[in-house]
């Protein structure tokens, strides 16, 4: 087994509120995908909050300049 880690964070702008038609088939398939990701071999830990939600994560604040 290996010593090292492979961490990846995925960072997108999304084109609606999460609960909008443009972002549904987005949020219908996380529950699958994160599942599937967990059962993975290999798989350690995924950034989330203690419900479980990654999407309520915003892990950089963006602003415009003036």
């Amino acid at each position: 087994m290996s010593s090292y880690h492979l961490a990846q964070l995925n960072i997108g702008v999304i084109k609606g509120p999460m609960d909008s038609p443009v972002m549904a088939d987005f949020t219908s398939s996380l529950d699958r995908v994160n599942a599937l990701a967990e059962q993975s071999p290999g798989f350690v830990w995924r950034l989330q909050t203690d419900e479980g939600d990654a999407t309520a994560i915003r892990p950089l604040m963006t602003r415009t300049c003036s």
